[in-house]
């Protein structure tokens, strides 16, 4: 009940110049990007000739450049998971396994031997972005925390003369608070794209490589002792296990070649494409000298040592034809019509499990624009052979342009998914779980979505009709959700910009008709801040902090020997305020910022947990530079 009066005042508090906000409003003040800061708005005015977009391994798709965000108003949000966009459940610590609040459902075509739950941190193809820029860009940010946090990034791209290479890697450490809770990860990415001259034949190669090392302590063994403080320090609550930990490593590779169709007098026939990506995956979890206790629901046969093992690699081809170019940007014409269509073929070998098969995709997709207003989309894919026999994929999309000067925008997509659950879902043997030939029913899955949008201002209502959902229960089995689930959710996102104060809103308001589903009903996350100048504007000081608020609800608890969330209605979890303080300073194009993370952590009471069993980080502090070059 503290945690809510003192939610609702701060909400208050603000609602004055939520108003007075409105009500000044300028043209000028209405440049803003949603996940990334337009670097032409007046808060930064050092503006990049730099722009990106995140490229399609197989699925080509025309790019949408955004500016690279050269702003300070999320210098010190240097992780994914403190975004004011992203709303997670952790285990405590970023960088550890999480998933969102917010209910969605995304599936892409083809084998899926396990959903990793590292939404936010774990790079795929998808995550590669390709950077327009006339010569080099680089970025550096380094972060440190007390106690023992440490936090690098680093991208630099160049083009020279048609060739286009991009680095971008991230290492984070952390020792953690409690008993066998430190992380340690890294993730590089190597980008290179060319086309000669004559604009007949170019290619992409990218490569991806992760790593995350966890040390796995399973959270609190006993709860109500953290919550009545009953330890002097935080490393003297039991844990569940003292020398669990997870190593998961992946290698991905993709070469992507395609050839432009050209007649003598240069006339445009369309493009052949053909991918070819490479992907390896291995996760082991390890545990010695634990208490069999924490295992009373697994299956096991090893007293005193044990060891969890997925390997598997995949071998994806892909050709397509399309009438237009991997890496063109969307057209600005009033009418056209882009259309692509191919086959994939990929090849799955797995050790652990079991597992050699191959499937076939058909897939197409068009994007048409009419009256220069109304843009439709829509897209197909049927697999065939193999453990994805009869998957399917589509969906349909509608925007309507109702005011370019304002970006103002109404539409709606309809996506249907039957898909086969992940292979481990299936069949799986391991020292603590084992079924075999499950022969599940496929998941069907049915989204609707309805939009609106201003600038950057997002009104959205979502809902989800889920059928044969695969899960993991509370005692680490598996099951089947009894009948049809739906959701309803509702999702605001508000960038105010008045002037020198800025305050960003996303929530969520959401529903779900079945109980196995855990979802909280409301979850919200806000950043306001306010930006001045001195020293003659040299000298730029931001001034800020960050909110996070849910509701109470049954949070899915975590399995670390799965990798995965489970179901669980013991816990619940919520109703608490996390409230984090920033400042920030920035002298040209190098920001400096302090960040004070859960500053209400002792004054509330200790019942902060995102995810059962592992209270949340308690009160932080972190220092932190951020650099960006332009030639």
């Amino acid at each position: 009940m503290k945690a809510t009066r003192l939610f609702i005042l701060l909400l208050l508090l603000w609602t004055p110049f939520l108003l007075k906000a409105q009500e000044e409003e300028t043209q000028d003040d209405r440049h803003f990007h949603q996940h990334e800061v337009d670097s032409v708005m007046a808060f930064s005015p050092d503006f990049m000739p730099v722009s990106y977009d995140y490229i399609e391994p197989h699925w080509i798709k025309p790019l949408v450049m955004k500016p690279v965000d050269t702003s300070m108003a999320q210098v010190h949000q240097y992780n994914p998971w403190l975004k004011t966009q992203n709303i997670c459940q952790d285990l405590g610590i970023p960088d550890q396994a999480h998933q969102f609040m917010n209910f969605d459902y995304n599936r892409e075509p083809g084998f899926s031997m396990i959903t990793l739950p590292y939404p936010l941190l774990w790079v795929t193809q998808k995550d590669v972005k390709f950077y327009d820029v006339k010569t080099s860009f680089t970025d550096l940010s380094f972060t440190y925390g007390i106690v023992d946090l440490y936090d690098f990034n680093a991208t630099h791209t160049q083009y020279f003369k048609g060739l286009t290479a991009a680095f971008d890697m991230h290492a984070y450490s952390n020792a953690g608070y409690f008993l066998n809770q430190q992380v340690r990860d890294i993730r590089i990415n190597a980008f290179l794209n060319y086309e000669e001259p004559a604009g007949i034949y170019g290619f992409t190669v990218s490569y991806i490589f992760n790593r995350l090392k966890a040390q796995e302590n399973g959270g609190l063994q006993d709860t109500s002792l953290f919550m009545h403080k009953a330890a002097d320090a935080l490393k003297g609550y039991p844990v569940k296990s003292e020398n669990g930990r997870s190593v998961i490593m992946s290698n991905d590779l993709l070469f992507q070649q395609h050839v432009n169709i050209l007649d003598k007098k240069k006339r445009y026939y369309g493009t052949i494409t053909h991918s070819f990506q490479f992907k390896q995956l291995r996760t082991d979890y390890f545990d010695t000298k634990f208490d069999s206790t924490y295992y009373q629901h697994h299956f096991y046969y090893s007293t005193d040592t044990t060891r969890d093992t997925i390997a598997c690699y995949s071998l994806i081809n892909t050709i397509q034809w399309s009438n237009y170019r991997p890496l063109d940007t969307l057209s600005s014409k009033k009418y056209f019509l882009r259309i692509a269509g191919g086959l994939m073929h990929e090849y799955v070998n797995a050790r652990i499990p079991h597992y050699k098969g191959n499937t076939f995709t058909l897939f197409a997709r068009v994007h048409t624009r009419l009256f220069g207003v109304m843009d439709l989309t829509g897209r197909i894919a049927y697999s065939f052979g193999g453990y994805n026999n009869n998957d399917v994929v589509a969906a349909v999309g509608v925007e309507w342009l109702i005011q370019k000067k304002w970006n103002h925008r109404l539409g709606g997509n309809v996506s249907f998914y039957r898909n086969s659950p992940d292979y481990i879902y299936d069949i799986y043997c391991g020292n603590h779980n084992l079924w075999h030939h499950k022969d599940w029913p496929k998941q069907n899955t049915l989204k609707v979505n309805a939009f609106w949008t201003m600038m950057n201002y997002k009104l959205e209502f979502n809902y989800f009709m889920l059928q044969n959902l695969v899960r993991l229960d509370s005692h680490y089995d598996l099951y089947i959700l009894p009948k049809s689930a739906n959701v309803i959710q509702f999702h605001l996102f508000a960038p105010i910009r008045v002037k020198g104060f800025g305050l960003d809103i996303n929530a969520y308001l959401q529903y779900s008709s079945s109980v196995a589903l855990n979802l909280p009903l409301f979850v919200f996350k806000a950043s306001p801040y306010y930006i001045f100048n001195v020293l003659h504007g040299k000298l730029k000081i931001q001034i800020g902090c960050d909110l996070m608020y849910n509701t109470l609800y049954f949070a899915d608890g975590y399995d670390p020997v799965m990798h995965q969330f489970y179901f669980q209605r013991t816990m619940r979890v919520g109703n608490y305020v996390y409230w984090d303080a920033n400042l920030t300073l920035k002298i040209k194009r190098i920001s400096f910022f302090f960040r004070a993370g859960h500053i209400l952590s002792s004054v509330v009471g200790q019942f902060y947990f995102l995810t059962p069993d592992y209270p949340a980080q308690g009160r932080n502090f972190e220092l932190g530079i951020n650099w960006k070059f332009y030639d």
